[in-house]
């Protein structure tokens, strides 16, 4: 009986839910009531769906209460619930970030539909999707005409440079603007943390900056409370790096067997053919070590990450708050990174007419600093020295070759950095009228940083060489000190009071305004103060306390200076019109007075001018395949301030005294060793653009295609003057740099049932060059110095900056020396032989991405490709002598049994820097491989979401450089594309949660 009452008690629950559910029928249009055919239709919750037909018919079985998703490519998503009728009509509305985009530019907003400068957008949910530590490392590859070398170094941002290489003396990083504050770097904000990032490339949306716009700007806006219950997220990744590609070097016998031939030759050399008795400075074979030097330095690196926020309100306030924590262990040895961030933004909206917001973010963070020249150590240092000898000593090679023993580098390298800075933004927004808003805004910028390094001077005495006592460390000065504590204290600071007004109205429904007048203040200074101890103890507990030990007040210091920021006051203006949408014109200005040049050349004009024609709006467009066809022109002038300031050099001899007149008597005097050029003052760059915006196939293909010119009309470079004025080389505007490139970007969008896509893809061309010098005493800088008496690199017109000046390399004698093109035909290897090869700077940069949405899984893919330029491979080319070698340098080397016409003879010569050692930058690398699963809403408990996922991080990279990384920042006329010193690319592979509820 009890069995039949419980299947009867079944059979009625499977019989009311079959009852239950119902066919229910509907229409899905566009917002001109339009059928959408192949739309999705989902059951949430649910893998039950379908897709309506070619008259945006559908149908299905649903119960009442179940929510019905409808997703259609380039329209919003809406949902439904079955209620008791039986049909519905679903209109689904255009997606705003593909039709009519809001993008923020300086000082206001702008509409993408009637925009006339060239933008590169990124949401900050695709920068989200990504575990990165820094948001630009997930803006790589996804912004046409920047460029991003990235460093996989804890706690180091990118390099960023934005349509080429305009300067080689003054600053080349772009401005970044987050929330109206205009600061140096975002490494204190969490990807997780932003709403979007907009990048303005072009005069039009960069000259409302004008003197520090002539880099780009990166405009950053954070995310923002809404109104509704709280919303919390919660993410978290964690996972492990190591490098990517390994260079193998020679083994303990490989390096015997080069080493003996190298002496053999450098005798032959030195007169001596008869060297076969003689076994002075030869090394034997069967070594007791065989050291892999790279292994002894590194370790497999480790990140942990995780991101909180609350987001909620009501209509008259609304807050966002989140909490970041993230901690990085480093490849190389003691070399970590970990940093907290706070945000908190709030928006009060105090009445129909006054809102007030404020937006604030706190950074704290700790490093362990580590020197990168163990990388160049462990590559060079002989593998038959061991790390510790058998008494436990570090090994060291004196007498063999000046590499030092890099794991004892790292050893007594001991440096605490810390970190501290806040940033705030207030805002007040006044509505005088309805079309008329007037808005203040101050914002502060601290930043402090505290740097500790203990210098243990007699541990590193006894650790060089072992057979050394502490008797004789002090024999050589009984007041040596024994060990040195250094401390610095930094503290940077910023204010920016920005006051404007906005009038937005339109006209008679087809003429629209928007214009922005105003005036802005800011200001910087920097202090730092440095004091140092000696003797102080070893005790870690005590080793960073400045109240140990003995005073040391040569070594002490402090100043305040302007940062090169100093203070700035300007005038902005801005007016935007357009006529129903389809003609559009811009205009904007700004007047700069800066206190970091002289009286009279203070203030600069900065402007520029933009028109747009929305050819798809015309009447005879009404039928084209065009869903969007845009063209847009503009011209105007930019500036970048932070350049060098010229110091005159003022020179006292012996006391003051120098010899003068006819009998050599001793006269007061000083000796001025340098000069200044009074008239130097900003950087200033005038741009072209001409771009198109296209959208078809119902805006499935969209993209847009850019033209422009960039030139920087008096560039700063050096000036020497004849030895006769006795001068040194001193700075000057005489150079024009041009950057001249084209851009492209192309996205496609498309549902296949419930699988939904996008494919994107972006192309920058850029030809940097210094096309003229107005000075005939231009001095043509050297640079890439590589610490061995050599250079590698010369500024010349006709040349792009940082060009590689190079011996160049045409053969390989019968002797297996090589051989250089004798270019003056002088019968020797000298300066008038070099030769100018490729530069630092690629001319192609191509970044392509894939994203797929299925059911519940997620997946993207993206690659880089970076191509024509040129880098140089210091660290093989920096040899005095017994350096190890590549194992490939060693199989391919020249010998007289087996002559090569690839590497030559083995040598312990200081080589000359020539293109043996230059190679192509060139490679192809993705980026990104991410996997993910979003757990059914049904089993997801109480949390709206759950999502997991996996990502591969620059897993695969194809290059041709022989060495660590093609990716090689620095200074045009310093390190940038010479790889000497320089942190491996990694690979990274992380475990991932999403939560939110």
């Amino acid at each position: 009986m009890k069995l039949s009452f419980l299947t009867i008690l079944l059979f009625t629950g499977i019989l009311h839910q079959g009852l239950a559910q119902k066919m229910i029928k509907g229409t899905v249009t566009d917002p001109t009531d339009t059928p959408l055919p192949g739309a999705s239709v989902l059951i949430q919750g649910t893998t039950t769906g379908t897709l309506t037909d070619f008259d945006g018919i559908f149908e299905i079985k649903a119960k009442e209460g179940a929510i019905i998703e409808i997703s259609y490519v380039g329209f919003e998503t809406a949902n439904f619930a079955v209620t008791k009728e039986d049909e519905y009509t679903i209109q689904l509305n255009e997606e705003i970030d593909q039709l009519d985009q809001v993008i923020v530019v300086g000082y206001g907003t702008q509409r993408k539909a009637i925009l006339t400068s060239s933008v590169s957008s990124v949401d900050g949910d695709d920068l989200a999707a990504e575990p990165v530590l820094n948001p630009l490392q997930a803006l790589q590859g996804n912004a046409a005409g920047v460029q991003i070398t990235s460093s996989d170094a804890p706690g180091q941002a990118p390099n960023v440079i934005i349509r080429g290489l305009g300067t080689i003396q003054g600053g080349r990083e772009p401005l970044y603007v987050v929330d109206g504050i205009l600061t140096n770097n975002i490494n204190n904000i969490n990807s997780s943390d932003i709403e979007r990032i907009d990048v303005l490339k072009d005069a039009a949306s960069l000259a409302i900056y004008g003197n520090r716009g002539a880099n780009g700007v990166i405009m950053v806006t954070t995310k923002k409370g809404r109104s509704g219950k709280m919303k919390i997220n919660f993410d978290s990744f964690t996972g492990f790096r190591d490098i990517v590609t390994r260079v193998e070097m020679a083994d303990a016998s490989s390096f015997v067997t080069f080493s003996n031939e190298a002496r053999r030759r450098d005798l032959r050399r030195d007169g001596d053919p008869n060297n076969d008795n003689d076994t002075t400075g030869f090394l034997l074979a069967n070594q007791q070590y065989n050291t892999n030097w790279l292994d002894e330095i590194i370790r497999q690196g480790l990140i942990t990450n995780h991101n909180l926020s609350l987001s909620g309100g009501t209509d008259n306030i609304r807050s966002f708050f989140s909490m970041g924590f993230n901690k990085e262990e480093g490849i190389l040895l003691g070399n970590d990174f970990d940093r907290l961030t706070l945000r908190s933004n709030t928006d009060y909206r105090i009445s129909d007419s006054f809102t007030f917001s404020n937006n604030v973010s706190v950074q704290l963070a700790n490093a362990t600093p580590k020197s990168f020249n163990a990388f160049t150590n462990a590559y060079k240092q002989a593998p038959i020295i061991p790390v510790r000898d058998e008494n436990g000593n570090f090994g060291t090679s004196k007498g063999l070759n000046n590499v030092s023993n890099p794991v004892k580098d790292l050893f007594f390298q001991d440096e605490d950095q810390k970190f501290f800075k806040i940033q705030g933004t207030f805002k007040l927004d006044y509505q005088i009228l309805e079309s008329l808003t007037a808005t203040s805004r101050f914002s502060i910028e601290n930043e402090q940083a505290r740097f500790y390094q203990f210098v243990d001077i007699l541990g590193l005495f006894l650790a060089d060489d072992p057979t050394l006592t502490e008797l004789d460390f002090f024999r050589e000065d009984e007041d040596r000190p024994q060990t040195i504590l250094r401390v610095e204290q930094s503290n940077i600071y910023r204010w920016f009071w920005d006051n404007y007004i906005t009038f937005e109205k339109r006209f008679a429904e087809i003429h629209g305004i928007k214009a922005t007048l105003g005036i802005t203040a800011e200001e910087g200074k920097r202090e730092f103060l440095v004091g140092t101890r000696v003797n102080v103890p070893s005790d870690r507990n005590l080793r960073f306390n400045l109240d140990t030990g003995d005073a040391d007040d040569r070594q002490t210091s402090g100043g305040s200076f302007n940062d090169g920021l100093g203070k700035l006051f300007s005038y902005i203006a801005r007016i935007n019109y357009d006529y129903k949408d389809k003609y559009l014109l811009n205009g904007s200005y700004r007047r700069d007075g800066s206190s970091n040049f002289t009286k009279g050349k203070r203030f600069g004009d900065f402007f520029a001018l933009s028109a747009g024609w929305v050819v798809s709006e015309e009447s005879f467009m009404e039928n084209s395949i065009f869903d969007v066809l845009k063209f847009r022109a503009s011209y105007g002038e930019l500036g970048n301030q932070n350049v060098p300031q010229n110091i005159l050099n003022v020179t006292t001899g012996d006391g003051g005294f120098y010899p003068f007149g006819p009998d050599g008597e001793l006269q007061q005097g000083i000796t001025i060793t340098g000069t200044i050029d009074e008239e130097l003052t900003w950087e200033t760059t005038n741009e072209i653009d001409f771009g198109v915006e296209y959208s078809v196939f119902n805006r499935r293909l969209t993209g847009e295609m850019d033209y422009y010119k960039r030139t920087n009309t008096n560039a700063i470079l050096q000036i020497q003057l004849p030895d006769v004025f006795g001068f040194d080389p001193f700075n000057s505007h005489v150079g024009e740099v041009v950057n001249e490139g084209f851009e492209a970007v192309i996205n496609w969008s498309d549902a296949i049932g419930e699988l939904r896509y996008t494919l994107s893809s972006n192309f920058t061309y850029n030809q940097n060059e210094l096309t003229k010098v107005t000075n005939p005493f231009f001095n043509e800088q050297d640079g890439g110095s590589i610490d061995n008496g050599q250079f590698t690199k010369r500024v010349t017109v006709g040349r792009p900056l940082g060009s590689f000046f190079l011996y160049d390399v045409i053969g390989i004698d019968d002797r297996g020396e090589l051989v250089y093109d004798d270019v003056n035909n002088n019968g020797i290897v000298d300066e008038g032989d070099r030769k100018y090869f490729g530069s630092y700077i690629p001319k192609i940069v191509i970044g392509s991405s894939l994203s797929v949405d299925y059911k519940n899984f997620d997946f993207s893919i993206e690659t880089l490709a970076n191509l024509g330029n040129e880098v140089y491979n210091g660290k093989k080319a920096q040899r005095f002598g017994n350096e190890n070698i590549e194992q490939q340098v060693f199989n391919r080397r020249w010998t007289s049994g087996r002559p090569s016409n690839t590497d030559p003879i083995a040598s312990n010569d200081v080589p000359l820097s020539s293109t043996y050692f230059l190679e192509s930058g060139d490679f192809f690398r993705i980026n990104n491989i991410t996997l993910g699963y979003t757990i059914p809403e049904d089993a997801s408990g109480p949390f709206s979401k759950i999502r997991v996922y996996g990502t591969a991080r620059n897993p695969i990279i194809f290059q041709k450089f022989s060495g660590f990384t093609p990716e090689l920042v620095g200074d045009p006329l310093g390190t940038a594309g010479i790889e000497l010193n320089a942190y491996p690319s990694l690979r990274s592979f992380y475990v991932g949660l999403n939560v939110s509820f």
